[in-house]
């Protein structure tokens, strides 16, 4: 692939058997968490209070932590035997909210349900990027999985927006409607693929950590949480500096060119050829991200569109970042973990995440958004570290 045309790589992908059902999968599954979000809270604003709903969407969103115990039981017992159920659940749960919404009921069933949609939701995007690995293999797993990330960058911009609007012009329960329909779509499409199942050796023995007890992988998930707090702290400063600044309509601005930019780094890096995609490695996305937050955080101190030009260019690095700490976590899997360890990525991101806002939002009130930049700049050159020592110590057990 060294002398190949540009975005050829792609070309290829798009060639292999089955892409085009696999897409669609993947593209339900990237949009529906944002708008399962957006639209449970529309439909218990439109019956309650904003606080009441604010309230079931954070109840929902904590019994989302539960995603590794799916990991694991798919790891143990294949997807079918999971996926099914737990799609079940999550429409029952959806059905019973609306059903209680509809007829005024009590507030604890509404609670109740909106919790079981969050235990139960059946983990798409972990089945979906085990779905590229075992589908493009060599020198297009790179490019699936920047695809991947292209499609998650999407989903993030595009699934609120069109929960929004389902609620607004069809009907209060219409964005759950959808989250629901594509639940059900997305899970049938992967589970019609029929993904090899890793299963492990028969009479080993399952540690209770499951592939936590792998240390250099450990290493990697802090260096996920710091990755994420980091992000976290990068979009609290974007609105911080909009409000110092008196512009709000800079923090859409600056929000949207670091969207911009990830989707542009996600999809450049699957063209890439494979020697130069191999050098996207985690420490090194990690490092040109945490260069390219100091230097955005520089620019916050000057002209408008130069920080909005520096953080576009920041953004480039935040695709790439994903890609990498996703293959990077599934190469250190231990045998017969694939699932669970996607799973933790998400769960240990949201931890990050969690920190991120609590700790950012008081250096932004305190000391101005320029310092969150700069601790998001220390928090991923901290995280590269991390990285670096983690693959450099390790060899891949998985095979």
């Amino acid at each position: 692939m060294g002398n190949a045309k540009p975005f050829s790589a792609y070309r290829q992908l798009f060639s292999l058997p089955h892409f085009g059902p696999s897409l669609v999968a993947a593209v339900a599954g990237k949009l529906q968490p944002g708008v399962f979000s957006l639209a449970l809270l529309l439909e218990v604003a439109h019956y309650r209070s904003f606080s009441k709903a604010a309230m079931v969407v954070s109840l929902s969103a904590l019994a989302g932590v539960t995603v590794p115990v799916r990991g694991r039981l798919m790891d143990r017992y294949g997807y079918t035997p999971v996926m099914v159920p737990a799609l079940v659940l999550y429409l029952a749960g959806i059905a019973g909210l609306v059903a209680n919404e509809r007829a005024h009921g009590a507030f604890v069933v509404t609670v109740a349900c909106a919790m079981l949609a969050g235990v139960s939701a059946p983990p798409i995007q972990i089945v979906t990027r085990l779905m590229w690995r075992s589908m493009a293999t060599g020198d297009l797993r790179t490019t699936a999985l920047s695809l991947d990330a292209v499609l998650a960058d999407v989903g993030f911009i595009v699934g609120p927006t069109a929960a929004a609007v389902l609620a607004s012009t069809v009907a209060p329960w219409a964005g759950l409607a959808a989250s629901a329909t594509m639940s059900t779509v997305a899970t049938c499409l992967l589970l019609s693929r029929r993904l090899p199942h890793e299963r492990k050796a028969a009479g080993g023995e399952r540690h209770i950590l499951g592939p936590l007890r792998s240390a250099p992988l450990r290493h990697t998930m802090v260096a996920a949480v710091l990755f994420f707090l980091a992000v976290r702290a990068a979009e609290l400063a974007f609105p911080a500096w909009a409000q110092q600044h008196r512009t709000p309509l800079m923090s859409g601005v600056l929000l949207s060119c670091m969207a911009v930019g990830s989707v542009a780094g996600g999809a450049v890096l699957g063209a890439l050829p494979k020697e130069w995609a191999e050098r996207a490695k985690l420490p090194t996305t990690l490092a040109v991200l945490s260069t390219g937050t100091l230097a955005a955080a520089a620019a916050s101190q000057g002209w408008e569109i130069v920080f909005a030009v520096a953080v576009a260019l920041m953004g480039i690095a935040l695709g790439p970042t994903f890609v990498a700490l996703y293959a990077t976590a599934a190469d250190l899997a231990p045998e017969g973990t694939a699932a669970e360890t996607q799973s933790w990525i998400g769960s240990f991101m949201s931890l990050g995440g969690a920190a991120g806002t609590a700790v950012s939002g008081e250096i932004a009130v305190t000391t101005g958004p320029g310092a969150v930049l700069l601790l998001a700049a220390v928090s991923m050159a901290l995280a590269a570290i991390l990285a670096y020592h983690a693959v450099s110590r390790a060899e891949p057990v998985t095979a």
